[in-house]
């Protein structure tokens, strides 16, 4: 008897625990994720010069074919110039080659190692005073990229904005599509409420004086990645704004392999161990809320009749999949709204697995 009492108050709660998990999900959903209507701006009288900042290595050919739609934006006044980190010979000969043929382009070589010296000796000889940054691998979608991302600030603000992965054939390719959308979400409602806790540095525009004085990688700069996320704890209490415009998203060139995602991830993950705490349970519960709420689901499919977790389970994911729907009105990636459960599910093995790893083997070097 002693026996079963046990079995049966150790089920009972893993059933609190799963229900409190899906009440922190649906918060999520319906207080943070919840769509905000886009503030009013008034029209920017004079556009400020931009200095576009790219920082690269070994990834001339990508570089070099979205070079055009970079340099070539429909704004008036901008430089572009692209970092070299020590890539090879016949990289830099490329890129020089290929930055000829744009005069407001200009090619150098970094002053030292990792992204984050090269984004600094970049930043270090721009001639504007709003620095834009985006990857090698980026090309925007419309030549209004620069003037949406302006005029989504005031100036003095970081904007943060949206690169979707390009879509491929695949499985592999709708997952990737789907956690980065997934991963807007979160980073993009935090911020709308004020309490931004990362960036995507392929999409992101703030002042040049706030980097000089701020200098935000002082502290971590022995991490060689983080050079968004960190950027924007570093700077806190500086207003961090929006532009979900879809004129502003930057297509970014997704992986083409499991072990290459697995890799990529594993970067990305490696930095979350770098959060300040009260930061960190921003995404952090909602991941874990995610995790214990399809683990559990999966134990209760063999030890709980369905009338106990299936209608409770059926309410919740239909509210997240309506929030995922509404954001990808905005942000794309329609056609992975019918696979959302399976996605979903996926998403949480993914955290699962990846942040088991991590926790041991956190990733040492930029590329």
């Amino acid at each position: 008897m002693l026996m079963i009492f046990t079995f049966d108050a150790m089920i009972e709660l893993l059933e609190w625990i799963w229900l409190v998990a899906v009440l922190i999900l649906t918060g999520y959903q319906l207080v943070i994720f919840r769509r905000r209507p886009a503030p009013l701006r008034k029209a920017v009288p004079s556009l400020p010069g931009v200095s576009v900042v790219i920082a690269h290595k070994n990834d001339a050919a990508s570089l070099s074919q979205n070079l055009s739609s970079i340099a070539e934006q429909d704004y008036p006044e901008f430089e572009v110039i692209i970092v070299d980190d020590h890539s090879a010979p016949s990289e830099k000969e490329i890129l020089e080659i290929a930055s000829t043929k744009f005069p407001n382009v200009n090619f150098i070589l970094s002053d030292g190692d990792g992204k984050k010296q090269a984004l600094k000796t970049g930043i270090s000889r721009t001639k504007f005073e709003l620095i834009l940054c985006t990857d090698a691998d980026c090309k925007p979608l419309t030549p209004h990229w620069i003037r949406k991302m302006v005029q989504a600030g005031k100036g003095n603000d970081i904007i943060i904005g949206y690169s979707p992965h390009k879509k491929l054939q695949g499985w592999l390719n709708r997952f990737i599509r789907f956690e980065t959308t997934l991963t807007a979400i979160q980073y993009l409602s935090w911020a709308a409420t004020g309490r931004a806790y990362m960036a995507v540095g392929r999409n992101m525009l703030y002042p040049r004086k706030l980097f000089i004085e701020s200098d935000p990688y002082k502290n971590h700069e022995g991490i060689p990645y983080g050079d968004d996320d960190l950027f924007v704890q570093a700077v806190a209490k500086t207003p961090v704004r929006i532009c979900d415009d879809p004129q502003a998203h930057v297509v970014s060139g997704p992986v083409t392999s499991w072990s290459a995602l697995w890799n990529q991830k594993h970067r990305h993950m490696s930095a979350a161990h770098h959060y300040k705490k009260k930061l960190w349970w921003q995404p952090g519960l909602y991941g874990m809320s995610l995790v214990i709420h399809w683990i559990l689901l999966l134990v209760f499919l063999f030890i709980l009749p369905w009338w106990k977790w299936l209608p409770v389970f059926l309410i919740g994911l239909f509210i997240r999949w309506v929030t995922y729907i509404i954001w990808t009105n905005k942000l794309g990636e329609k056609d992975t709204i019918i696979w959302f459960p399976l996605l979903e599910m996926q998403y949480a093995a993914y955290l699962t697995i990846m942040g088991i790893f991590t926790l041991f083997n956190k990733r040492k070097a930029w590329n």
